[in-house]
């Protein structure tokens, strides 16, 4: 069985086929605009002869070609393959919410942070309004996690509020990186309706969700939730999700139901 390529990994060979798709773009729109009239009402037609010719400083299709397959040939071209349609430019009046499904994990350290730059820019490309995080995988009682959800997004022309939750009840006992964790981001003008006494965590303190309330106009009340719930592990010493909120469920509830089927109920 041919193991898995690492994540890092599969996201480079993304961001340098996106950069060449960018390349092309970017080159295909001063060749469209270069054809224009010069003072002497002329065209130049020095970069056209009557082959297919390419100059010495261009690059070959066929290499470049070579050398996408050899990027990709350690890749699962399943993982390259893009899913669904990519939002548009956002429309006046429209907010936008952006769910990661499985952040798998992120560093709190403000610097080379290739993934936090990574989410922050996705964030402004596609100018998110509310971005809702799972799996975060950060124990934010632990000393080396200083820097809150707010301080590591900040930045740019927009203000942020941000609401996280983690399991509050083996903070001690885990390290810096505990599996698990739900967050919330909240950018731009939204945040003049944001209620922060009306938003909060999961109650139980398992970090199962998060939420944001808003208040608008004529006493409209929207709330956001940004849930997770844990699949399912057999092994009850492990650190995972599912078992963490199985523990705290039979010691502190003498409750053996599904935290799975917890999570519904409780939610």
């Amino acid at each position: 069985m041919t193991p898995l390529p690492k994540h890092s990994r599969v996201l480079s060979v993304l961001e340098e086929r996106a950069a060449r798709f960018r390349e092309r773009r970017e080159y295909g729109s001063r060749s469209k605009s270069g054809d224009k009239l010069d003072e002497t009402g002329t065209v130049d037609t020095s970069g056209l002869s009557d082959d297919d010719s390419i100059e010495e400083d261009s690059e070959d299709p066929r290499s470049s070609l070579e050398k996408e397959i050899l990027e990709v040939r350690q890749v699962d071209e399943e993982l390259l393959q893009v899913h669904g349609v990519a939002p548009g430019s956002k429309q006046d009046g429209v907010c936008r919410l952006v769910y990661y499904e499985n952040l798998n994990g992120l560093n709190s350290r403000l610097s080379q942070n290739e993934k936090l730059e990574k989410a922050k820019q996705i964030n402004h490309d596609l100018s998110v309004d509310i971005a809702c995080y799972n799996e975060h995988r950060l124990n934010l009682m632990h000393k080396d996690n200083r820097n809150g959800f707010s301080q590591l997004f900040r930045g740019g022309e927009s203000d942020v509020r941000s609401v996280a939750a983690h399991n509050r009840h083996e903070g001690t006992e885990s390290g810096r990186v505990q599996e698990g964790g739900t967050a919330m981001l909240l950018f731009g003008e939204l945040i003049e309706q944001f209620d922060f006494e009306e938003s909060g965590r999961d109650e139980s303190g398992l970090g199962r969700w998060v939420i944001m309330t808003l208040r608008g106009e004529n006493g409209l009340t929207t709330r956001v939730i940004s849930s997770y719930n844990p699949c399912y592990n057999k092994n009850q010493t492990s650190k995972t999700s599912y078992q963490q909120h199985r523990r705290y469920f039979l010691t502190k509830e003498h409750d053996d139901t599904c935290p799975r089927k917890r999570f519904k109920e409780d939610l």
